[in-house]
């Protein structure tokens, strides 16, 4: 067994790319939605003292149009809206490949009111995709979650999907 020395345990640097890698824009074009029931997307936003804001969006609320520009439908009346209007800055991670990716965007109100829910879309637009590594580990999941009526939520998705396809 390799002694604590022998273990390269120093953070890799994290790959820098300016759009989203194509199996980001594969998993996140609306037609894995069964198979991904439980991943979740740690959406932040800056709040208005600058501190981050963290919410979680789930793969029926994020729609990747394009290798630099994505949708998403969420709650009009949450701190992430209310900060994405004020702000626009935003960033998303999640498990991609055994890392952490990291994908730094700005978004812009795109329309309102859609959906049964009366989501807000915002259009974003990719500025950095960070992918990060470590030498000596995998990631091997982020944040999850057990849906409560896995049926009910894939309708859902479905139709929050479909109206984000609409607006592309």
């Amino acid at each position: 067994m390799p002694s604590h020395q022998e273990i390269d345990t120093k953070p890799e640097q994290p790959k820098q790319h300016d759009y989203l890698p194509p199996g980001v824009v594969r998993l996140f074009d609306g037609t894995h939605l069964e198979e991904m029931l439980s991943d979740a997307m740690r959406l932040s936003t800056v709040d208005d003292e600058g501190w981050p804001h963290g919410a979680q969006l789930s793969v029926g609320e994020c729609l990747v149009l394009s290798s630099k520009r994505l949708l998403i439908a969420i709650w009009p009346t949450s701190h992430t809206s209310r900060n994405l209007r004020r702000d626009g800055r935003m960033s998303l991670s999640l498990v991609f490949e055994n890392s952490i990716l990291e994908i730094r965007a700005r978004a812009t109100l795109r329309a309102e009111n859609q959906t049964s829910l009366n989501l807000s879309v915002f259009q974003a637009e990719v500025e950095g995709v960070f992918q990060h590594r470590s030498s000596y580990a995998d990631v091997v999941s982020g944040v999850t979650f057990k849906l409560h009526n896995p049926e009910q939520a894939l309708e859902r998705w479905r139709e929050q999907i479909d109206c984000l396809r609409r607006l592309a």
